[in-house]
């Protein structure tokens, strides 16, 4: 499987050992439920600024602390809607700004270029804001992507996703490897290519493209 140049950033909660962050670690409700986005910022930017090769461990307040401003100046929610790629890359791209970071970004590519655009950004130690976005033209269609676990060499799906962002941290022919609600899961690419063609749109369902400047 391809990778993140580096592993992806140890958080340590308690006993716990997630897998990048996490939206029920919010304090608000609404950010509970709709703050996947600011999460699969959050971790792009816990990668490339907080954790060093030599240091892997990000310290749980100083990742709340780059969620919580991103969420407060940068990606407004719209309680029980989220937020959209469009808005996402522009206030991540007023964060780069302000924080004299030196990168790029802006939201979609077309289907036939987005795993090699996730493998560039791997290469590139990003982990990669990914949307499974909603059904599409009816908004409130049940269609789900399925998630999996794997348990030894087998993948087991126990949950299914819509109008989600995650962060994907590998790939290789078959599936994609994500960080979601702390977790590692899985999703088949074939089954997501399926989906968007099917029941939404590469319109939201799609990438935010990060590059160095």
């Amino acid at each position: 499987m391809t990778g993140l140049k580096r592993p992806l950033f140890e958080l340590h909660k308690e006993a716990e050992r997630p897998y990048g962050g996490a939206q029920q670690w919010f304090s608000k409700n609404y950010l509970r439920k709709c703050g996947c986005g600011v999460i699969a910022c959050a971790n792009i930017l816990a990668q490339k600024e907080i954790a060093t090769p030599e240091k892997r461990e990000v310290d749980m307040a100083d990742y709340m602390k780059i969620a919580n401003r991103l969420k407060s100046f940068y990606l407004p929610i719209i309680p029980g809607q989220g937020i959209n790629g469009w808005v996402m890359s522009l206030g991540i791209n007023l964060y780069f700004l302000i924080h004299r970071l030196p990168y790029k970004a802006f939201w979609g590519v077309s289907a036939k270029k987005m795993d090699a655009r996730i493998e560039r950004m791997l290469s590139e130690d990003t982990p990669v804001c990914f949307s499974i976005g909603p059904n599409f033209p009816n908004l409130f269609g049940k269609k789900m992507v399925r998630l999996y676990s794997r348990e030894g060499d087998k993948y087991v799906s126990n949950s299914e996703i819509n109008g989600h962002y995650v962060s994907v941290t590998g790939m290789d022919d078959t599936w994609y490897e994500i960080s979601t609600w702390g977790r590692k899961m899985y999703v088949k690419r074939e089954e997501f290519r399926e989906y968007v063609k099917k029941h939404s749109c590469s319109l939201f369902s799609n990438v935010l493209v990060v590059r160095h400047k």
